[in-house]
């Protein structure tokens, strides 16, 4: 809704998700065996320009992900499942271990899926226009952002938290809702989100990108930098953030 509406009052900034460089495949498979002898515990797999990856679900379904940085000729959205699934056995994945196969052998077809990765420059959620009189944007509206740290949603609910809270606030000032603080109080959510949102698409794309591109000298060095001295800190500090509390306001008259 946020989205859609923005574009006729000039928040063309809801427009500007770009490609972040990774096509990726995600599917389910019943595989009951499977999850009784390895147990939930995820199992990754990653190459050069490639990385997948399995996880149970329940006692009975397991998902699967297959991620590259390059699509192969004739892989668009929308393909035909077989010849995705056909595609990453005899192709992308052919490579990877007998177990991971398996997992993709044994797909849901009705459920696989194959896109590319989206994300938004962090510097046009610093400097960008967020606002535009009484309408914003939250979300995948606001934020896109690659899924290697595993916080789409959990901004998504940052960000109505704090909108609610600043909306509430202005109630709460004036006993009432004053249409002429609306525009106020959104533009105060949209600063205090801005570094927010901007450090989580910077953090996960980065922790994706390390992982992904080559085995040699300078990559090794730049993972045994992110995830033995940096990640730990960068993670601690995503999931220990405090977006604030709702208070509390009388029904409106």
């Amino acid at each position: 809704m946020a989205c859609t509406l923005s574009w006729p009052v000039g928040l063309d900034f809801a427009r500007r998700s770009i490609q972040a460089g990774q096509q990726c495949v995600g599917c389910l498979c019943s595989q009951k065996v499977m999850v009784l002898t390895m147990g939930h515990a995820i199992q990754q797999f990653v190459d050069v320009g490639k990385r997948a990856g399995f996880i149970a679900l329940n006692d009975k379904e397991v998902y699967w992900f297959f991620g590259a940085t390059c699509p192969p000729k004739g892989m668009e959205k929308g393909a035909d499942p077989e010849m995705i699934q056909r595609e990453v056995m005899e192709n992308l994945a052919k490579d990877f271990p007998p177990v991971y196969l398996d997992v993709v052998k044994n797909s849901d077809l009705s459920s696989l899926t194959w896109a590319p990765l989206m994300f938004r420059y962090p510097w046009d959620i610093l400097f960008g226009n967020l606002v535009q009189s009484s309408v914003t944007v939250a979300g995948d509206a606001m934020h896109p952002m690659t899924p290697d740290l595993g916080q789409g949603g959990c901004s998504a609910l940052e960000d109505a938290v704090a909108l609610g809270r600043h909306l509430g606030n202005s109630i709460a000032e004036h006993g009432k809702l004053v249409i002429g603080d609306i525009g106020f109080a959104i533009e105060r959510y949209a600063k205090e989100r801005r570094l927010r949102v901007a450090t989580l698409i910077t953090a996960s794309y980065l922790s994706g990108w390390v992982q992904q591109h080559g085995s040699n000298r300078f990559m090794r060095f730049l993972r045994d930098v992110f995830y033995g001295l940096l990640l730990g800190r960068v993670v601690k500090g995503i999931t220990k953030y405090d977006c604030g509390k709702l208070h509390g306001v009388s029904p409106l008259p």
